[in-house]
């Protein structure tokens, strides 16, 4: 039941609601991407699993972001809790944010701003750190398609929604974050999304296998439909990754100085720049596909940066997304882990996305919050360096390949994590999402299948 007591009127000032459309917008632009990938994987996968892949990866979503919902969010507020030295930082954050927490169950209005500043836009920001964790989950599921239970697909889901990517962010996202405040830069989640799911999706690639049955598949039109939706979002999530305040300006997620516009001209830059490098691949390649995921590996590649780089910056680094993509796709496919898409498109543009805003943003002041003028946690009282973006990328893919591999161990033992071979040649939309004629069909014709 919502919570009525006192009146705050600077909760919902004109102001304060114009923070709100701010959020609201932004989150709008993370389903907006969210949708863009599903599109993308349907163009990828086989026509006999395209139904199974849509179903499984909007579940895997769903599910992330309702184990999101329960604690996450108050999780990764801890970080602010300690800035402002709250007793019991841990255990009053989650009692505060977890589901059926006062600040998520109390109208803005009836929150005391000395307590809960912003209310409004902190609630708000919620949903756009759920929608979050929902792209997350999706987009870990690509490494997997065609070949994973969808039992497993949920349960690893609510375990990277709910826990991996509210701790990683605690540790990595947001200004008083632990390794943000002594000089971490990040802007768009290049180290709690991209570099977190892709390192995910090579231990459960890895630990899945090959698929039984590979052969090339490439719906190039509805691959482009998916791929511009996906460019139509990211500018709409990614003004998202900062401070908007009347009376400071617009600031990156960091606590480092920005500008909105600038922000904005970096993006399309970095589109440019992607497109340019994928273009060349894809002739050089003969793969079609590389002209418009070279455009997505660009704007990885700058995801770190996009708040801190000149856009000549950003075009430089932007061409170099492409190659590291290929350059990861490579070897991937050379030790037999079967994910031709994720990894390629997360790891490699993203650990030079994150060296190179070590390189642009070098000696940058950035972490701690506005409010706060001494101490650890003083505004701008660190800088931004190539070292710290280093120990923050061998954090991240460390800790993140030793959580996958305990956790999908622990699904692999249990429900397993795989399909059978059967199941897998016949085509998973038959067997999961037809009549039982149908699936007896299938059954014994698999039965009668010679072996290979």
């Amino acid at each position: 039941m919502l919570s009525i007591g006192r009146f705050f009127a600077d909760q919902v000032s004109l102001s304060s609601y114009l923070n709100d459309l701010f959020y609201i917008f932004s989150t709008v632009g993370v389903l907006l991407g969210s949708l863009a990938l599903v599109v993308i994987e349907s163009s990828l996968v086989d026509t006999k699993n395209v139904v199974d892949t849509i179903i499984q990866k909007t579940i895997c979503g769903i599910v992330g972001a309702a184990s999101f919902l329960v604690v996450g969010y108050g999780i990764w507020n801890i970080q602010y809790y300690q800035a402002f030295g709250v007793p019991h930082a841990f255990t009053q954050s989650i009692s505060d944010w977890w589901l059926f927490g006062p600040n998520l169950n109390t109208y803005a209005q009836h929150l005391d701003p000395a307590a809960v500043p912003g209310a409004d836009t902190q609630q708000i920001f919620m949903t756009f750190f759920l929608a979050f964790a929902a792209l997350t989950a999706i987009m870990i599921q690509g490494a997997g398609v065609e070949r994973m239970k969808s039992s497993a697909a949920y349960a690893m889901s609510a375990v990277v929604g709910g826990l991996g990517v509210p701790i990683v962010s605690y540790f990595v996202y947001g200004s008083a974050s632990i390794l943000t405040n002594n000089g971490l830069h990040d802007y768009v989640g290049l180290f709690s999304l991209y570099l977190f799911a892709g390192t995910w999706s090579v231990v459960l690639a890895a630990m899945l296998g090959k698929r039984v049955y590979a052969k090339p598949s490439l719906n190039f039109p509805l691959l482009m439909i998916g791929v511009t939706l996906l460019l139509a979002a990211i500018p709409m999530f990614v003004v998202g990754c900062g401070f908007l305040e009347s009376t400071h300006g617009y600031f990156g997620i960091s606590m480092n100085e920005s500008g909105l516009g600038i922000t904005v001209v970096n993006i399309f830059v970095a589109f440019c720049g992607g497109g340019l490098s994928g273009a060349w691949l894809a002739h050089r390649q003969r793969k079609p596909a590389l002209a418009l995921l070279g455009i997505i590996a660009g704007y990885v590649a700058c995801t770190a940066l996009f708040d801190l780089a000149s856009p000549w910056q950003t075009f430089v680094v932007s061409l170099i997304g492409p190659f590291a993509m290929v350059f990861v796709g490579t070897l991937l496919s050379k030790l037999g882990v079967d994910d031709p898409k994720v990894a390629p498109l997360t790891l490699g543009p993203g650990i030079v996305g994150a060296l190179a805003a070590g390189i642009v943003g070098g000696g940058r002041p950035t972490g701690g919050f506005f409010e706060i003028k001494t101490g650890e946690y003083a505004f701008q009282h660190s800088h931004i360096s190539l070292q710290m973006q280093g120990i923050g990328v061998v954090s991240v893919v460390l800790g993140t390949a030793i959580a996958a591999v305990v956790v999908l161990f622990i699904i692999d033992k249990t429900i397993g994590l795989r399909v059978s071979s059967n199941k897998e040649r016949d085509g998973l939309d038959m067997h999961h999402w037809t009549d039982g004629n149908a699936r007896d069909l299938a059954e014994r014709s698999a039965m009668e299948r010679p072996a290979n």
